[in-house]
């Protein structure tokens, strides 16, 4: 199914996003003293749970309809 560019741009808009946010995510556990074990099992926690607000978002926005219009050099004229 093709999608319309609304559409596509809605989703890489917040696949980008949510991406950024597991990133920031990593860095704070960065910032934690984990052992391997558990910095690993609290990654693949964020990488699941940003990858699963992903495709719920993904499958929200297609399922709706989206237009955007665009105003070409219309000059709207207010007489008071």
């Amino acid at each position: 199914m093709q999608l319309s560019k609304e559409k596509e741009y809605l989703i890489f808009q917040a696949r980008r996003k949510i991406i950024n946010l597991y990133k920031n995510f990593f860095f704070l556990l960065e910032d934690l003293e984990l052992s391997d074990d558990e910095y690993q099992k609290l990654r693949k926690r964020i990488l699941d749970y940003g990858n699963d607000a992903i495709r719920e978002i993904e499958e929200d926005i297609k399922k709706f309809e989206i237009h955007l219009w665009k105003k070409l050099n219309l000059i709207f004229l207010l007489k008071i």
